[in-house]
């Protein structure tokens, strides 16, 4: 697992970090990561995970996927989100990594807004079985 972490840490001020993903968005900023993935040929797959930024993944998620090369590759989307689903978000991976393969992303709607985390949880398992990567025996051994 890997953590797409930037050299300026985002704010947790909520209203700052809204505002500096905003006009990161206006600019279609690359921010600079702070770590790379070493080994990034030997996976085939990636579960890409990011939070609902403006209707898109976080402009960092764009500078992650334009570092490496994907094709080939096979690139799961998920997305936490506030209220607005996973937006445009899969369109713009789709377009960030033309040479790889983008399945169907799902997005959870964060607990404490009218989703119990219970429910997140289902979301997400039933999300899983559907890619063949559910709790099955053989998966809960891996």
């Amino acid at each position: 697992m890997v953590s797409i972490v930037t050299t300026k840490p985002y704010s947790s001020d909520y209203d700052e970090c809204l505002n500096r993903a905003a006009d990161e968005k206006a600019a279609n900023a690359r921010p600079v990561l702070s770590g790379a993935v070493e080994n990034m040929a030997d996976y085939d797959v990636i579960f890409l995970g990011y939070p609902d930024w403006w209707g898109t993944c976080p402009m960092a998620v764009f500078t992650f996927l334009g570092s490496y090369d994907f094709t080939g590759k096979t690139v799961i989307p998920f997305c936490a989100h506030g209220t607005s689903g996973l937006a445009a978000s899969v369109r713009d991976i789709c377009a960030a990594v033309p040479n790889a393969t983008v399945l169907d992303g799902v997005g959870v709607r964060r607990p404490g807004m009218d989703t119990s985390l219970d429910t997140a949880h289902s979301t997400v398992q039933n999300w899983l079985s559907g890619l063949g990567y559910g709790s099955s025996s053989k998966n809960e051994a891996n």
